[in-house]
């Protein structure tokens, strides 16, 4: 190691406290201009006996142990203001093996121990109050600290979230399909909502009863609805989401993600509008419908084919259930919903008319006329999703335009043999048939490559991967 910065501290008096240092994530969102939002890295030196502060220190990088060495030093030399008196202690607990081990032998040079130890519950309750201080609310807990809940079952938790996320099964189902729910299979149903088909929040929730599912449906347009719901929810977002407890913890055990945009976030409502955390049981049932959901919509719903299909079907779960299994069905009979859906269905049926005029020069068989539907359907979704953005209506015009360019190329050019929404990625694209067949003219180009990229970007928000266009 290179020079000892705690020469200065070898002559002053030792006392008998026993310190606790830690160099970790701090519990607050940087959020600069032009870049991703960062966590910086905390060092604290903490008295445990008379629980304060010594010294902190934060970093834009993850400390060294030279760094932390010198902060140490600051701690005995220099403590910040009623942090105590210049002294050493007798020993040191740090939370971080490979500190202990680089720190060791120097401060054993100064008669300081320096020992392992998992949790500093001192340091974790000023972390704490920093996380409060800093984000003026409550520090959020995190799903370790759920009475009943192991580390296997968060990981199963992140695994089947980080699945589902991947299969994107919003694609064929829409927030008036419900499906019952029995976990374990023998017990009472519960009611599951896929989110993410218009686009905007992906995820699931889950109801406990018929009633709390009517309360939902009955009640869509009151501003104050979400006060008499009792809910769970997963959906997925940015990791400045999740509570600092969870991100430290996935860091640790190194919990599934599926992106960027895939951390799930684990939410229970109940009136009037409280939020809290699920139980030890009810993630346990989210996880298993997690898992079982994406294989249920495609195998026996058959919903990335059409229409689902009525259905039902036991599944088994993976060890960490203790060997339980889940039961799903389709559809779930209620007439609330089913006046909604019969407006949905008058809806779509206008919407199909004015498709197939949309899509009328598109295909030339029946084969490439489905294929066609599919297309167009999926950039009428992408349309809406433009339009509740608030742009104007000269610029909606204009992407419009560019959807109905963009699926007439990748009908005639793109050589497909099925239809997926990956097949936008990697755009823009057909740019040599645009300046043939519509115009060399710069802005006009530049207006179908915007398109293009708010597509590409679309696409990607519903989960589809890395994968290119495979046009030519």
């Amino acid at each position: 190691m290179a020079e000892n910065p705690l020469g200065k501290a070898a002559g002053l008096p030792q006392s008998n406290a026993v310190w606790q240092a830690t160099a970790r994530r701090a519990p607050v969102w940087i959020t600069p201009k032009k870049q991703p939002p960062y966590r910086p890295y905390i060092i604290i030196v903490a008295d445990a006996a008379a629980d304060r502060v010594r010294q902190s220190n934060i970093e834009d990088d993850r400390p060294t142990a030279q760094r932390v060495l010198s902060v140490l030093a600051d701690a005995m030399i220099k403590p910040v203001l009623g942090g105590g008196k210049r002294c050493r202690p007798t020993r040191l607990l740090i939370d971080n093996v490979e500190l202990v081990q680089a720190l060791t032998e120097p401060l054993a040079g100064i008669g300081i121990r320096c020992d392992f130890q998992a949790t500093l519950p001192q340091v974790n309750a000023l972390l704490r109050q920093m996380d409060a201080h800093m984000n003026r609310r409550e520090p959020r807990p995190g799903l370790l600290s759920v009475p009943g809940v192991t580390q296997p079952l968060v990981a199963e938790f992140f695994a089947a979230a980080a699945d589902f996320y991947r299969r994107a099964v919003w694609r064929w189902m829409d927030n008036l399909q419900v499906l019952a729910v029995r976990y374990p299979a023998d017990s009472p149903p519960r009611y599951i909502v896929i989110l993410g088909n218009g686009g905007e929040e992906f995820g699931l929730a889950l109801y406990p009863s018929l009633d709390a599912l009517r309360v939902q449906f009955s009640d869509l347009e009151s501003r104050q609805s979400y006060k008499k719901i009792t809910a769970m929810s997963i959906t997925f977002d940015e990791p400045t989401a999740l509570a600092f407890e969870d991100l430290d913890a996935l860091d640790q055990h190194g919990w599934e993600i599926a992106g960027p945009q895939a951390f799930p976030v684990l939410l229970k409502i109940t009136p009037p509008g409280k939020v809290s955390v699920p139980s030890a049981g009810e993630i346990a049932l989210l996880a298993g419908a997690l898992r079982a959901i994406p294989d249920f919509v495609v195998d026996e719903l058959r919903a990335d084919r059409g229409r689902p299909r009525p259905a039902q079907a036991t599944s088994p779960l993976p060890n960490v259930h203790g060997n339980q299994q889940i039961a799903l069905t389709y559809p779930v009979d209620l007439p609330e919903l089913k006046a909604l859906q019969d407006h949905a269905d008058l809806e779509e049926q206008d919407t199909g008319e004015e498709l197939e005029e949309f899509i009328r020069d598109w295909y030339y068989d029946e084969s490439s006329h489905q294929f066609a539907r599919e297309v167009g359907g999926f950039l009428f979704q992408f349309m809406d999703d433009l339009a509740s953005s608030g742009i104007s209506g000269q610029t909606l015009g204009k992407h419009e335009e560019n959807c109905w360019l963009i699926g007439k190329f990748t009908c005639d050019y793109g050589y497909h043999k099925a239809f997926s929404p990956a097949i936008f990625l990697g755009g823009p694209g057909y740019l040599p048939e645009f300046e043939r067949k519509v115009t060399r003219a710069k802005s006009a180009i530049a207006a179908y490559q915007a398109t293009w990229r708010k597509l590409d970007g679309y696409v990607r928000a519903m989960g589809y991967g890395e994968g290119t266009r495979q046009a030519k």
